[in-house]
């Protein structure tokens, strides 16, 4: 069943489909975290519904394209651009087919909340779309790499959300391909151990990463961060 959630910034509004993973803090956290405008040209991979590209156009006027493999979703996700007249362009394919469709260094942000656990790992589920979502089925943490190396120019920022048990393999699998790890930031839910990281990336950046201070990730909905 379908409904409008009020995203409360910015007079953003956001379907959601309980068939479907929703968003959730993660998705909050990395728009919020992501830095640009107007006359950069980002794209998310593995949009889902599209929660990231529709804070941080709306937010930031970012102009952004959209990646997700699962059809329906993907329509959804085109349907949440339209609902609130934002530049976003949603393309139905795999992430790893991308450099068929756009030139090297197409793009100056690549953003993504990638499937957090490797296929096969922790619990199972019937829901084909959330198995997606959550574990590396489609998507692996070497393909967005992959990708993001590949679509940044020199200086080109790859803006990501993932979980701290995998911390270490995300900076040296990024390193590996050029994206200088450049700003970390360690998020926790209240009165829990650290459980998600913000990471930036710049392609062929310096060395020197800038770690900033442990928080607690953003309220319930993750919609109380400063406009």
């Amino acid at each position: 069943m379908e409904s409008i959630s009020d995203l409360q910034t910015h007079g953003l509004k956001f379907i959601q489909d309980d068939k479907y993973f929703p968003f959730g803090t993660d998705g909050v956290e990395l728009a919020n975290f992501v830095t640009g405008g107007k006359s950069d040209r980002a794209i998310d991979l593995g949009t889902g519904t599209g929660i990231v590209p529709v804070l941080a156009c709306g937010k930031k006027g970012i102009p952004f394209t959209a990646v997700e493999i699962q059809k329906d979703i993907a329509d959804l996700a085109r349907r949440n651009a339209e609902l609130n007249g934002l530049p976003i362009e949603v393309l139905n394919m795999r992430v790893q087919d991308l450099r068929k469709k756009f030139s090297a260094g197409s793009f100056t942000i690549v953003t993504c909340n990638p499937p957090y656990r490797k296929a096969r790992s922790g619990e199972a589920t019937a829901n084909e779309a959330v198995r997606i979502a959550r574990h590396e089925v489609e998507m692996t943490l070497a393909d967005v790499l992959d990708a993001a190396a590949y679509l940044l120019p020199t200086g080109g920022k790859l803006f990501m959300v993932h979980i701290t048990e995998r911390l270490d393999e995300v900076i040296a699998e990024a390193a590996a391909r050029r994206l200088a790890p450049k700003t970390l930031q360690i998020l926790r839910p209240s009165s829990k151990k650290p459980h998600i990281f913000l990471i930036k990336c710049v392609k062929d950046g310096k060395q020197g990463l800038e770690v900033l201070p442990e928080r607690d990730v953003l309220g319930s909905t993750g919609l109380d961060y400063p406009q």
